[in-house]
C-alpha cells in the first residue's frame, strides 16, 4: 500500500520519519525509556540520523553502512536525488553534539567512505563524530562477524 513516490523521492520524507517518531514516542511511554541508543544501517542509518537530528531524547547514534548524506550518494551513483526527503546535514548543528560511532565498510562501493565525509564536512565541529574504517567488509558481507566487537565501541565526544 505504499505509492510509488515514497520510494524514488519521499523515502525520508517528514511523514515517514513523523511515523518512526510516533513508534519512539510509544516505545518511550510504554517502556519508561528516558533516552535512545540509535542504530541504523545503510537507508536505516539515515533514518536513525534524522530522528537523532529531530528528537531531545537521543543518547547516542550509530551507522553501520550509514547513508548520512543521500544527496551526495545520489550525485556519487548519478541517481536521481530524493527531492522529497529530508538528508541528515540539514540537522548538523544538533547532530554535531550527539554521540556518534560510524563504521564504514573498506570495500563498501554502495556507500563509500566519501558519503561520511561529505556528512562529516557538514557538521560545525566534529568533536562527537568518531569513525571506523573495517577493511575486507563490503556493504552487504561481514557485518555479521564484526558487529559483537564493534557494538562495545562507545560513541563519545572529545574535550
Amino acid at each position: 500500500a505504499c505509492p510509488n513516490d515514497y520510494w524514488m523521492e519521499k523515502r525520508y520524507a517528514p511523514e515517514v520519519l513523523n511515523a518512526y517518531s510516533s513508534a519512539l514516542d510509544q516505545l518511550k511511554a510504554r517502556y519508561n525509556i528516558k533516552k535512545f541508543n540509535l542504530i541504523g544501517f545503510s537507508g536505516g542509518a539515515t533514518v536513525a540520523a534524522l530522528l537523532a537530528g529531530q528528537r531531545n531524547d537521543i543518547a547516542s547514534l550509530r551507522s553501520i553502512a550509514g547513508n548520512l548524506d543521500h544527496i551526495a550518494h545520489s550525485r556519487i551513483h548519478d541517481v536521481s536525488i530524493l527531492s522529497g526527503s529530508l538528508n541528515p546535514p540539514q540537522y548538523a548543528a544538533k547532530l554535531s553534539t550527539i554521540p556518534q560511532y560510524h563504521f564504514i565498510g573498506g570495500e563498501d562501493t554502495i556507500v563509500p567512505i566519501n558519503i561520511l565525509y561529505s556528512y562529516k564536512d557538514r557538521l560545525p565541529q566534529d568533536y562527537c563524530l568518531n569513525y571506523k574504517i573495517i577493511d575486507g567488509i563490503s556493504h552487504d558481507k561481514g557485518w555479521n562477524e564484526a558487529w559483537p566487537s564493534l557494538l562495545s565501541l562507545t560513541p563519545s565526544c572529545r574535550l
